[in-house]
């Protein structure tokens, strides 16, 4: 029983270390072609007047398919600004891919306010595009050209 423990163990071993691998620039350098892809950045400041960058974009989950958006502006803005940034980013999203996302959340970051990372920055302002503005009606309701889903924004000090 002990030789068998061993050897599975050994297995496992070996499988996870072949297993383990760095991401290629080549991937990052395509995430980041997808990204351009869904959106175009260029249009959504002329849009609203908010000279902003992509820090990072992530689709989690496989039914429902929930979007993250990392922006960092700037400067921070107000609220109409900021609210009006977020609609249209949502807007041009589901745009390029309609009935999609089932959720979407915008993290707002201050240039000058960025630490190394944007997980390890603190975002001024968050938006949040759910159904009914409900984060547990997420999947239940179905998508329908989003006509029942609710932007909320919520501001930090």
């Amino acid at each position: 029983m002990k030789k068998l423990t061993f050897a599975f163990g050994v297995i496992f071993l070996i499988f996870s270390l072949t297993c383990k691998k760095e991401p290629s620039k080549k991937v990052k350098f395509e995430a980041a072609q997808i990204v351009g892809a869904e959106i175009d950045l260029q249009k959504i400041q002329n849009l609203t007047g908010v000279l902003c960058k992509i820090l990072k974009a992530e689709t989690i989950g496989y039914t429902p398919l929930h979007k993250f958006y990392w922006i960092c502006l700037g400067e921070k803005t107000n609220r109409e600004k900021v609210e009006e940034l977020a609609e249209t980013i949502i807007k041009e999203t589901i745009a390029k891919k309609p009935n999609t996302f089932h959720s979407f959340t915008i993290h707002f970051f201050c240039e000058e306010e960025l630490a190394e990372t944007p997980e390890r920055s603190k975002c001024f302002a968050r938006a949040n595009f759910l159904p009914e503005g409900d984060c547990l009606k997420v999947g239940k309701i179905p998508i329908d050209d989003y006509k029942s889903y609710k932007l909320t924004l919520a501001i930090f000090e």
